[in-house]
């Protein structure tokens, strides 16, 4: 996504060196916020000193920095650094939230599922693994195994909608387990 930079100045004239200052300096602030869709610099002389002011626009934010120095570089260089701190301080709040639980894949979902172990006081330890039950047919099962190497394949027959378990036995051949009644 490319950034609209306007530069405009108040009773001074803007040279180039000064617009590529501002476009590098820029372009470096959108690696670390890359959803920055607008800034506007405003350059003006004050009696001795030079103002930049600049705002950015981001999505669902507008930052703001405004510095003043002898000379226009310096200007810009100290309200850029203004600028950079609003940037992290931004990325830091985004980062920092609590973060939205992610999709898992499906390749990965077939192969390992979520375990968890929870201790009984009577007997030994209970290991609870999560499997996905994907609808498919027998054949289907059954080509699922011959191409992975799990031991254990639980799905939704696709024909009577109920779940059923492919498993294969110590000896290596499979067993199907279907559900009674």
């Amino acid at each position: 996504m490319t950034i609209a930079i306007h530069v405009s100045g108040r009773h001074v004239p803007i040279a180039a060196a000064v617009e590529r200052r501002i476009e590098t300096r820029l372009a470096k602030l959108a690696r670390v916020l890359p959803k920055i869709m607008e800034a506007r610099v405003v350059l003006s002389r004050e009696r001795y000193r030079q103002v930049a002011e600049i705002t950015l626009r981001a999505k669902g934010r507008t930052l703001h920095a405004e510095a003043s120095a002898p000379d226009v570089h310096a200007a810009v260089d100290l309200a850029m650094e203004h600028l950079d701190q609003q940037v992290r301080r931004r990325k830091e709040r985004i980062t920092e939230r609590k973060p939205r639980p992610s999709r898992p894949d499906p390749k990965r979902a077939l192969t390992e599922g979520t375990a968890g172990e929870a201790v009984s006081e009577d007997g030994p330890a209970l290991t609870v693994r999560r499997l996905p039950a994907k609808p498919m047919s027998v054949d289907e099962a059954l080509l699922q195994m011959a191409v992975g190497r799990q031991s254990l394949l639980i799905f939704t027959n696709a024909t009577t909608r109920v779940v059923n378990v492919l498993r294969r036995r110590p000896d290596g051949r499979l067993e199907l387990v279907e559900p009674a009644g």
